[in-house]
């Protein structure tokens, strides 16, 4: 047994025989918040089971019939009095147009009327019919159908309508699990967050992380066989949306305006933005530079808090989301709440689909505890 001379201090004192100054609080870093998985699930629209055993869904979505298309191509006058006869090559849609149709042309202010249509060549006339019409020079110039031509006696006119055009998606499986053996489980740790159940709880939260991501970040949908059993993945916002993409090198006031001019102009009044955290910056430093702030050596705080932002189109709802990190820190996506549902799988024999944790699934005998936990989602 070692002796000590002389005054005993913590270098001569044996270290293994020192009390260890632990925290009993397990510190977790990780994202707060997730904020697309909160509006699915408690955004006020009922998630909605799936019954089709592949977990696929489907729905069909319509439109309003178009009232307007565009110049593709020069359009030249003919004849006496002048003439425009529109066809696929220089206009967009000539589907548009039926025979009575009133069509104002921007570029030139003048009205006119369809005269024909055989499905090929529409042909527009103007609305006197003895003043001619204007050769057309601007691609992307409107026609615009602002009415119909019919006499005092009019009788039917050949009706239009619009075809509904079939969507779908598919369900992904999530599953993860947490196994403990049993002298694990009887073990005492310095610290909480260490035991069976909370383990389990950690996973949950991995677990909302992970469907973030994939109801954000999956851009494709389909399925394949494994083992001789059917996988399936979804799309997610990413994958879904086409339409009002903008891109910027640097998100200024008119940039962010005409974004949102364009997204609102379908659907409801109200939107939400999700943000990476350099967009958010962006966002801010807008609202910022509008603001004057005057030098005053009793405040204590500076900065403005972005939480709605009101156009004259509608009111969006700005979101940071910690999840969007890497490229997507300077991205954002503007979601009508309206118009996203959550959908899970139907209820099987062992319960909800949703969420559900399965206890004891290891191996019976095995010498400790195994939990798996099931999402069934899209």
């Amino acid at each position: 047994m070692p002796n000590v001379s002389g005054v005993r201090s913590s270098s001569n004192a044996n270290a293994n025989n020192q009390l260890r100054d632990v925290e009993s609080i397990l510190q977790v870093l990780k994202p707060y918040q997730t904020p697309f998985l909160q509006l699915l699930w408690f955004g006020g629209r009922p998630a909605k089971p799936v019954v089709n055993a592949t977990g696929k869904f489907e729905w069909f979505e319509d439109t309003l019939f178009p009232h307007q298309t565009t110049v593709k191509l020069a359009v030249t006058a003919s004849g006496s009095p002048a003439t425009l006869s529109l066809t696929s090559t220089n206009c967009t849609d000539i589907t548009v147009f039926g025979v009575g149709d009133v069509v104002l042309i921007e570029e030139t202010d003048q009205m006119a009327v369809v005269t024909s249509n055989n499905g090929t060549t529409v042909v527009l006339t103007h609305i006197d019919g003895t003043t001619g019409l204007t050769s057309l020079a601007v691609v992307g110039s409107v026609f615009k159908v602002i009415g119909s031509q019919n006499n005092e006696y009019n009788g039917v006119r050949t009706g239009k309508s619009t075809t509904e055009v079939e969507k779908y998606n598919y369900l992904t499986i999530l599953t993860e699990s947490v196994g403990t053996t049993g002298r694990n489980q009887a073990g005492a740790a310095y610290t909480n967050g260490l035991t069976h159940p909370e383990m389990v709880a950690k996973k949950i939260e991995e677990m909302k992380l992970t469907m973030e991501r994939n109801m954000l970040f999956s851009n494709s949908k389909g399925y394949k066989t494994v083992d001789g059993y059917r996988h399936t993945w979804g799309d997610g916002f990413l994958g879904r949306v086409s339409s009002n993409v903008n891109g910027y090198s640097t998100l200024d006031e008119a940039t962010w305006d005409a974004h949102l001019q364009e997204v609102f102009g379908k659907g409801s009044n109200r939107r939400i933005h999700m943000c990476g955290s350099n967009q958010l910056v962006a966002i801010n430093k807008i609202v910022k530079d509008l603001y004057q702030v005057v030098p005053n050596p009793s405040v204590s705080a500076y900065g403005v808090n972005v939480t709605e932002y009101i156009t004259p189109f509608g009111t969006v709802a700005i979101v940071f989301n910690p999840i969007m990190d890497g490229k997507f820190k300077d991205w954002g996506f503007t979601i009508d709440p309206e118009l996203v549902t959550l959908r899970h799988m139907a209820d099987d024999a062992k319960g909800s689909r949703k969420f559900r944790i399965e206890e004891e699934v290891q191996t019976p005998g095995t010498d400790g505890k195994q939990d798996k936990l099931l999402m069934d989602v899209g």
